[in-house]
């Protein structure tokens, strides 16, 4: 039997965008629990069980907890660390494992820049590819964003998921490659 892979996400693009690219492939659910930079993984794996639970109820034999890292005070590396090793604690009865865009989920849209440069005309055209991951992806987004647009995550974070190339953008971002080898992409 295929795995069916649930995915709780954080905030509303965030839910928006994986549910535009993914469609019907996963069930994506969105969190009600504590997040943020200031959240305490304790907290955030425990209001975490109510979803986990729900996926389980979907048939789920997998969940992917989908956060972002944002401007914590550790470590990117360490907190996905921490935050596994406590979730692999847990008896959820099922495999739930944690990832993490290094910081959000804009950083992954910056994976392939050149991309979204040539399809979305609200980017600037002809973007060359940088090293975006670890940066503040939506700050960094907003620059190349052509002046008569206001990015908006929820309109435009799906049309920018939906064009990435995942063979191309995984190259550019080991988040993103984490993220797509859990899902078995």
């Amino acid at each position: 039997m295929a795995d069916k892979i649930g995915i709780i996400v954080d905030g509303p693009g965030d839910y928006a965008s994986l549910k535009e690219r993914f469609k019907d492939l996963y069930k994506i659910a969105k969190t009600d629990g504590p997040r943020g930079h200031t959240a305490k993984i304790e907290n955030i794996v425990s209001a975490s069980r109510k979803q986990i639970e729900m996926l389980k109820a979907f048939k789920c034999n997998r969940v992917i907890l989908l956060l972002d890292f944002e401007s914590r005070d550790i470590p990117y590396d360490e907190f996905i660390n921490l935050i596994n090793d406590k979730l692999s604690k847990e008896n959820f009865g099922i495999y739930v494992v944690a990832c993490s865009p290094n910081q959000m989920i804009e950083n992954w849209y910056l994976a392939d820049i050149e991309e979204i440069s040539q399809k979305r005309n609200y980017i600037k055209s002809n973007l060359q590819q940088k090293k975006y991951e670890g940066t503040h992806g939506k700050n960094e987004l907003k620059k190349l964003i052509e002046n008569n647009y206001s990015y908006n995550e929820v309109k435009h974070g799906p049309q920018l998921f939906a064009t990435i190339r995942f063979e191309v953008a995984r190259n550019n971002s080991p988040s993103l490659k984490n993220f797509l080898n859990e899902l078995g992409i």
